[in-house]
């Protein structure tokens, strides 16, 4: 008696296997974020940018995983746009114009539209993009980065308990431009990568013609450098040891000791490709005490990020607590055993006999707040 008792709870929570509620749904949809539901294209469509360009398709188990996990990210920044709507906090068309400006000025008008191709996306994907971020750059502001506080109480004791960490080696605060003899990550302002051996050469001894003709060796770096960490940031490699220039190459190493403050060097060869350091200053190391403007300012930046990445992930949770969810995605991956349901709108008549051999080629393959930040 007791157990059909059970049964009969089980089967009205809809814990039973067979008895969710995504077997009432369309397989269109993937999942319903209050009054919104999110479809299966649109997950595709996120799919096929995030594996555009990849050298290698990923396998079935490998696209359902990642599909999951986009979905998962597109529900979380769908409450927190559906919040900043509510807030009246929507990201205007003038910002969203002047982002798009910002980022055509970048390009000729024919790197740009070369862009889109290899990107595979249209100029509205690319505002509605900047939309949703600046968007959700607006919410959390106000939610959460307008809120953290670093008192001075709080550096002191960092800095009680971390005072061996500051005693510091020679240090040398360098820009760099690299420039590496493959295809790579780029990250540069001009999208340029150098894809040989022999344009890497040409295009480093192009840039350092410019540098040692006036040009503003930020400008440079941010423009043409393809060291993916830096360029972004002007060539900015803040302080190193010679030790850590030792270890990327000895080279490396010899250059920046011969160098004075504001000088640049010429081209340097290593094994990663070409470069050119400018030294910006150089600090005699020691132990650093908490008056030091350097280490207050580093110590502060460490907790703010540690309580900002601790307040983005509390605030997403209340918030999906608040909101009415469903996966619909995820109740069918579960039914089936992590196995995917055929695409919505996918061939409905059989294979001939012959063509049945292969599956493997009867199905085509299918193409990470806001960071972020960084993530």
């Amino acid at each position: 008696m007791k157990s059909v008792t059970l049964l009969a709870l089980l089967a009205v929570s809809g814990l039973l296997v067979g008895c969710s509620s995504s077997t009432s749904v369309s397989e269109d949809i993937v999942a319903r974020v209050n009054a919104r539901e999110i479809t299966s294209a649109e997950v595709e469509k996120l799919y096929q940018a995030r594996i555009n360009g990849a050298p290698q398709l990923p396998t079935a188990e490998e696209s359902q995983a990642l599909k999951f996990q986009l979905l998962s990210q597109m529900i979380d920044d769908e409450i927190l746009l559906q919040m900043a709507a509510s807030a009246g906090m929507n990201a205007t068309d003038a910002e969203v114009d002047t982002k798009y400006t910002d980022l055509k000025s970048q390009y000729t008008e024919e790197q740009f539209q070369q862009m889109l191709q290899q990107q595979k996306v249209k100029p509205e994907d690319i505002k509605a993009d900047m939309r949703k971020n600046l968007t959700l750059e607006k919410l959390i502001t106000k939610e959460i980065t307008s809120r953290i506080n670093v008192s001075e109480a709080e550096i002191a004791d960092v800095y009680a308990k971390n005072k061996e960490s500051f005693n510091l080696p020679e240090g040398y605060h360098l820009q760099w431009i690299m420039v590496t003899p493959g295809a790579g990550q780029v990250t540069n302002a001009k999208k340029d990568d150098a894809k040989t051996p022999t344009e890497a050469q040409s295009k480093a001894a192009r840039l350092l013609r410019d540098i040692q003709g006036g040009q503003d060796f930020a400008l440079v770096a941010r423009d043409w450098s393809e060291d993916p960490d830096s360029a972004p940031k002007g060539g900015d490699l803040s302080f190193r040891s010679l030790e850590d220039l030792e270890k990327i190459d000895p080279k490396l190493k010899a250059a920046v000791q011969r160098l004075k403050v504001g000088e640049s060097s010429p081209l340097i060869e290593t094994m990663y490709g070409y470069h050119i350091v400018k030294l910006l200053e150089r600090d005699p190391g020691g132990q650093k005490d908490l008056s030091n403007a350097q280490v207050q300012a580093q110590i502060r930046q460490a907790i703010f990020s540690q309580k900002e990445q601790m307040l983005r992930a509390v605030f997403s949770e209340v918030s999906r607590n608040n909101a009415q969810v469903k996966n619909y995605l995820a109740e069918r991956l579960l039914e089936t055993g992590g196995k995917s349901a055929p695409a919505p709108g996918a061939a409905k008549t059989e294979a001939k006999p012959e063509e049945k051999k292969d599956d493997s080629k009867a199905v085509a393959p299918v193409p990470t707040a806001t960071e972020k930040q960084e993530e």
